[in-house]
């Protein structure tokens, strides 16, 4: 009662003396908050290196130029070396289970509880660093403000300080690397293009970008009837979008996602692939949507091993070999050449290989294969014409060959065709070049033109008329 009366007295006589006032009211408080925010961060501590297994992170990265959706973290955080528990923090995550990265973690107060990364983590960093693609990053986060927990449940609710997103933390009662494998494992098999169903009687369809994570339903109105089956024609009338995350069961929404007035949390998912009845389910609210499945889908690890490639008139042929890169989405190509290194993009929505548009690497590293200071080398998409011996190229990244299975599981083999990625451009062949770039140009591929022979494919520069794909192993 007194701190009160303290306080309106301060306030009323702050004209009389609002320097001496202030201060004490200041003094005071500050010292409270501080005693209040270094028991918070504690009791968070104790929290975080208590638990025996880890934590799951549902980490929720993106922004304008590219959005992810949520992907599931696994941290172990504290390492007992004697009697001392150091301030470090082990993490995996889906996309890649066998990346472990191990940095440096801290609590802080930074106007609110901060948990921030403070040393550079493979993983946590990798959506929040700038690059030459992205000058802003991915919208991913290394800071975090602390907006809650909840003792009973013992989870710890998190807001990225820069893209704001909310992320959420959960015990494990699980090892954290057989949490991920089976998260991972999930992953690559849920691979839905499209759905349809109902909502009561009211129909609804809709797409899954299971590389973005991101989950579109189309609220569907009748407009009509067909005139020799009398069945219904519908028409959109309202599209509904949330991101979500991978879960044991299926998958949980970022935001509720309304359809047609409907407030869905979650979707479980069948994973059972030998069924022809694949569904997602709310089982509470009596939903169950058919999900389809392209059939020539393959997941990405059926396409490590070794290759034959062949290509060209004369069916020349290249033994080659397709390593992980960033798992779930690209593959090295090893043996192509031996001064360089090629990719090639796994599209997880289509299940298949790609080879597109790009600049080869130094081999084992990530470097820009240089020739010279200020040469660079490209792998240019060229719709060369066989009738005319002649055609155009196009200096894009989605633009490129892709391969198609025969859907002969005994004996599978695959045909290159042209990926789509550019319209009016059918994508035959592929072509080195070498820029010799002008270090007042806007872009480095501004100058002189040339060609760039393969070593190893017999002193050409080109990847004329790709045929098939074969695996041998």
């Amino acid at each position: 009662m007194k701190k009160t009366t303290y306080i309106i007295f301060c306030i009323l006589g702050l004209a009389l003396s609002a320097t001496s006032c202030l201060k004490s009211y200041v003094a005071e408080f500050d010292q409270s908050s501080a005693e209040r925010m270094e028991q918070f961060l504690g009791e968070i501590k104790d929290m975080l290196i208590s638990e025996q297994y880890g934590w799951r992170m549902e980490y929720y990265v993106g922004n304008e130029d590219s959005d992810k959706g949520g992907i599931n973290v696994a941290l172990k955080f504290g390492e007992k070396v004697g009697e001392e528990v150091k301030d470090t923090v082990r993490v995996i995550w889906e996309e890649d289970p066998s990346v472990v990265s191990t940095s440096r973690y801290v609590l802080r107060s930074d106007s609110g509880p901060v948990l921030s990364f403070d040393t550079f983590n493979t993983i946590l960093h990798k959506y929040g660093t700038p690059s030459a693609s992205f000058y802003e990053g991915q919208g991913g986060d290394y800071e975090f403000f602390i907006t809650g927990y909840d003792k009973q449940t013992k989870s710890i609710s998190l807001k990225g300080k820069r893209n704001g997103k909310t992320c959420k933390m959960y015990p494990l009662s699980e090892p954290i690397q057989g949490f991920i494998d089976r998260i991972h494992d999930h992953s690559q098999n849920f691979y839905i293009s499209t759905f349809e169903g109902f909502v009561g009687e009211k129909k609804v369809t809709g797409e899954i970008d299971v590389t973005a994570h991101k989950f579109t339903a189309y609220e569907m109105e009748i407009y009509g009837h067909d005139e020799k089956t009398g069945e219904p024609l519908y028409d959109i009338a309202a599209t509904r979008e949330s991101s979500y995350i991978l879960t044991d069961t299926g998958i949980q929404f970022y935001e509720p996602l309304e359809v047609f007035n409907e407030k869905l949390e979650y979707m479980n998912f069948n994973f059972d692939l030998a069924k022809s009845d694949t569904t997602l389910t709310v089982p509470e609210k009596n939903i169950k949507w058919k999900a389809n499945i392209p059939e020539d889908w393959l997941p990405y690890d059926f396409y490590e091993g070794t290759w034959v490639l062949t290509y060209g008139s004369n069916s020349m042929i290249s033994n080659i070999q397709l390593v992980p890169e960033e798992r779930g989405s690209t593959f090295r190509v090893k043996n192509m050449s031996t001064q360089f290194d090629l990719f090639m993009q796994y599209n997880v929505r289509s299940g298949r290989i790609e080879l597109r548009y790009q600049s080869p690497r130094k081999p084992g590293t990530t470097d820009t294969f240089v020739k010279d200071d200020h040469l660079i080398l490209v792998l240019l998409p060229w719709a060369l014409n066989k009738a005319t011996g002649s055609g155009g190229m196009w200096m894009n990244s989605s633009i490129g060959m892709m391969a198609v299975w025969n859907q002969n599981k005994e004996n599978p083999s695959f045909t290159w065709k042209n990926n789509g990625g550019g319209k009016n451009f059918d994508c035959t062949s592929f072509l080195l070049y070498y820029y010799d770039a002008d270090d007042t140009a806007e872009s480095p591929y501004y100058g002189q033109a040339n060609e760039y022979k393969f070593a190893g494919t017999g002193g050409s520069s080109q990847l004329a008329y790709l045929a098939t794909f074969r695996k041998t192993k």
